[in-house]
């Protein structure tokens, strides 16, 4: 899979050469360039002045809450509906961005056990590099981490960790645009599934896999990539279609752990929105999704259409609710023995079960200056997260990120998740209901030093047939500290 990634994204390479060796601008674009380059200014009282290059969903959103032309994307279907950047964060272009990360975590319940529970901590270091560019018609970013993390317990799992990832946003005409994103994660064990934000992967609340089950300590990769076009044909009138694809994959987990189950995800949608209001956008979006599991034999088809309306309460303030019908098709083997003296024979027979239900859910972000908010919650079939194959999911996250001052910020984030097998014959676990909550203090020491400090705490309850649930508790910290520097690229 890793190969898989490299392949897909050997496109983005040749598109960064051809751009860095682009011609030199014109005198005003170049200016605008010039002056783009600048350091970040870090202060949230002084942010930085606009790139006139740079549009983002957050400045579509301004500009349809003020009654401007610019058709922003869906709530539900937009990618940076979960970013919790604050607003003077977003404006950085044409920059090197490069430095390391020195961590180290502590787990007290590594194989997600309800008795006899064993703690153990992890250590890592990972160096990190990655350049944003910016064209009048172009925006380019990419990243790559790579590094290597040490188990205190299960030193056979000590191995290489990576974090790679691409996103392109290209205007093929000055109404229709095109956007690409690719996420590539290489991890083992909590210090690595554990901090990031539970929102903000890269994809809209409708395709977002499930987050909230909690996995035993184990080799995880996880490749999640995003095509995107929109075409606004009138000042209030916007079409668009994406596709999504996700690959998770898990290694062995040590011996004594619940066994887990390996997924992939292929997702398209095709959606229509218009404008009533400068502040009301109401529209329809279809989806179609595939989910397939392994060791299990078992998929699911699953078609869905969505009403949904979104509100622009106030600058960068967007509330979205959607619902609808969604009709599943569930494909599984139904094994049975037959007993025929002297012979015995088990066989296989493809079994097929269509229903019915609705799916919907609601979102809402605010980006400010010194406070960010963002919150969501969502109800459809969905993988089971590595612990179950198919499921009804509902699910709800929630997190805030606020600068206490100029060099300290604090970030609080909750996620729970409830998630029933549709075949719980092919599943280990009838049902599992989870919920986590978490607070990080980041401080920064100088330009380019900071700490960051985390805990969390995570609750599960797995029921199984025949058997009383089973009730585990996790208690989960961390520390890092990081380097990181910033050079404007010149011309």
């Amino acid at each position: 899979m890793k190969w898989l990634w490299l392949g897909r994204n050997l496109l983005a390479l040749v598109v960064v050469s051809a751009i860095t060796r682009a011609p030199a601008q014109t005198a005003g674009t170049a200016g605008q360039d010039q002056a783009s380059s600048q350091p970040q200014n870090q202060n949230p009282d002084q942010a930085p002045a606009q790139n006139p290059n740079q549009e983002t969903n957050s400045q579509a959103g301004n500009m349809a809450a003020s009654g401007e032309s610019r058709a922003p994307m869906p709530l539900p279907l937009n990618i940076d509906a979960g970013s919790l950047q604050f607003s003077q964060e977003m404006e950085h272009t044409n920059y090197l961005t490069g430095g390391v990360n020195v961590g180290a975590s502590y787990d007290d319940n590594l194989l997600s056990a309800r008795t006899a529970q064993l703690g153990g901590y992890s250590y890592s270091v990972m160096p990190e590099i990655g350049i944003d560019l910016s064209r009048p018609r172009l925006l380019l970013n990419l990243n790559y981490s790579g590094g290597y993390t040490v188990n205190q317990r299960f030193s056979s799992y000590n191995s290489d960790s990576q974090s790679a990832g691409i996103d392109l946003s290209y205007r093929l005409s000055p109404h229709v645009n095109l956007r690409l994103t690719d996420r590539f994660t290489m991890t083992t064990g909590f210090l690595d599934q554990g901090q990031g934000n539970p929102t903000g992967i890269g994809t809209g609340v409708i395709q977002e896999p499930y987050l909230s089950v909690i996995t035993p300590f184990a080799r995880h990769s996880d490749d999640m990539a995003t095509a995107q076009l929109t075409y606004q044909y009138t000042a209030g009138d916007l079409v668009g279609m994406s596709g999504t694809f996700d690959e998770s994959a898990f290694g062995t987990p040590p011996t004594g752990s619940a066994a887990l189950v390996d997924s992939q995800s292929i997702e398209a949608d095709g959606f229509y929105t218009h404008r009533f209001t400068p502040r009301n956008w109401s529209g329809v979006a279809y989806v179609f999704q595939r989910l397939t599991f392994d060791p299990a034999t078992e998929s699911v088809d699953t078609h869905s259409l969505y009403l949904f309306h979104t509100i622009y309460l106030q600058r960068r303030m967007q509330l979205a609710f959607f619902a609808g019908p969604e009709y599943s098709e569930l494909n599984t083997q139904v094994v049975s023995t037959i007993v025929a003296i002297p012979l015995v024979s088990v066989v296989a027979v493809p079994d097929t079960r269509q229903r019915l239900s609705v799916a919907g859910g609601a979102s809402f972000s605010w980006l400010g200056e010194r406070t960010s908010i963002s919150a969501s919650g969502l109800r459809k079939v969905s993988d089971g997260g590595g612990l179950l194959t198919a499921v009804d999911m509902t699910t709800g996250t929630a997190s805030i990120r606020r600068q206490l001052y100029r060099s300290a910020t604090v970030e609080l984030a909750a996620i729970y998740g409830d998630s029933r097998a549709l075949d719980q014959a092919s599943s280990t676990f009838r049902e599992i209901k989870s919920a986590s909550g978490s607070l990080v203090w980041v401080q920064r020491m100088g330009r380019d030093f900071s700490a960051a400090l985390g805990y969390a705490r995570d609750y599960q309850q797995q029921l199984v047939p025949t058997v009383p649930s089973v009730n585990i508790y996790h208690n989960r910290g961390w520390i890092t500290l990081n380097y990181h520097f910033t050079k404007p690229l010149g011309r």
